[in-house]
């Protein structure tokens, strides 16, 4: 992908510095593939200008491909070697702009090779926050070209909605607006949300922990083992009563799902779980995920709020963090403190809404208040 110098710096000036607090003395690995080498060579360069000692880790396009194609079996060389474990062990920082560029060629491989090929990232995480390492994940790594094309949206474009909602954000004023969500989500009771499209849902909270996305990686964070962030930030979510959500909730973004994107959503729900799900678009790609999925696929397990007033509105991959958007989920959420174990994942955002918590208004017609 064609790279800008300077946005590159800047970028990797909200990474290197913004997110992850780079020290002198510190080493820091960013990791990369070939589409996304210029944004991680300005991340090397930004390191050793603090004066930290950054190690630069390349995944090779074309290899990891033939990789894929040549070998029987992927077990033996997915995981990291212990070598790259002691990296990571060494290290206090890490910057990450995932891959490959050819995202649709990735999904569309066997359930079994995907598996395979991404067994080890319990144990990465898990080391992770063992180690204490402060990462971000950019969210430039998704924006190829190709994964574009599928989205059918302009990579350029694309690109640089993602660089503008990372350099341009304020993350202070997105720390105190997750930690004001935050707060009023975790001793609530009762939330609602309303639109001018006809959205009127409601659901019970169950003082479960939110969880935090403001872009930044610190010692506050790392003492309750939140060691990872995405860059561009932010949101807060939390796993609401997996039986409560009663009502209609109509999406005005477009949803970039594994199954693909899908417009103009439509869910009502009642006593936790939604029925009548339609869409304007990419019905068919929905319905074939959600009729193959387990028991649970269709509880409303998920809220969130994003907090980003860099980002525009439905950006893919990031349609969530859009300021004072909702997202509504349905599926597993035990991945955030609730209890719905189901795989399947899916969602609808909601622009320009109103949220209240126990009728106090947390956000006024897409305005975080």
């Amino acid at each position: 992908m064609a790279t800008d110098g300077a946005a590159a710096s800047s970028l990797a000036r909200s990474l290197i510095g913004g997110a992850l607090h780079v020290r002198p003395g510190e080493n820091v690995v960013i990791e990369t593939w070939n589409h996304t080498l210029d944004y991680a060579r300005a991340c090397v360069v930004e390191a050793r200008r603090i004066g930290a000692h950054p190690l630069l880790w390349l995944e090779d396009e074309t290899a990891y491909w033939r990789s894929v194609e040549e070998t029987p079996t992927v077990k033996a060389w997915s995981k990291p070697g212990e070598h790259e474990w002691s990296a990571l062990a060494k290290s206090h920082a890490y910057v990450f702009f995932p891959g490959p560029a050819d995202r649709p060629r990735l999904t569309q491989l066997p359930p079994k090779r995907m598996e395979e090929l991404v067994a080890y990232n319990g144990e990465w995480y898990r080391r992770a926050k063992k180690a204490r390492l402060r990462g971000v994940r950019s969210v430039l790594g998704y924006a190829s070209d190709a994964q574009a094309e599928r989205w059918g949206v302009s990579g350029v474009a694309w690109r640089d909605q993602l660089i503008r909602a990372a350099t341009e954000v304020d993350l202070a004023v997105v720390h105190d607006d997750a930690k004001r969500a935050a707060q009023k989500l975790k001793t609530g009771r009762e939330l609602r949300v309303t639109a001018p499209n006809g959205t009127d849902i409601s659901m019970k909270l169950r003082q479960r922990t939110p969880y935090v996305d403001d872009g930044s990686v610190t010692s506050e964070d790392l003492a309750i083992g939140a060691n990872m962030t995405v860059s561009p930030p932010g949101t807060v979510l939390v796993a609401v009563d997996e039986k409560s959500a009663n009502g209609l909730a109509i999406a005005n973004r477009p949803s970039f799902l594994r199954a693909g994107r899908v417009e103009g959503g439509q869910w009502e729900a009642k006593a936790g779980k939604v029925s009548n799900i339609w869409y304007t678009e990419g019905q068919a790609e929905f319905d074939a995920a959600f009729q193959a999925a387990p028991k649970g696929s269709d509880v409303l397990s998920i809220f969130s709020i994003g907090l980003n007033p860099s980002l525009d509105p439905g950006v893919p991959q990031v349609e969530d963090q859009e300021a004072g958007a909702v997202t509504l989920g349905i599926g597993g959420n035990t991945g955030y403190g609730g209890s719905n174990k189901c795989p399947f994942l899916s969602w609808i955002v909601i622009g320009e809404a109103t949220v209240a918590v126990d009728g106090k208004p947390l956000c006024d017609r897409g305005k975080l208040l």
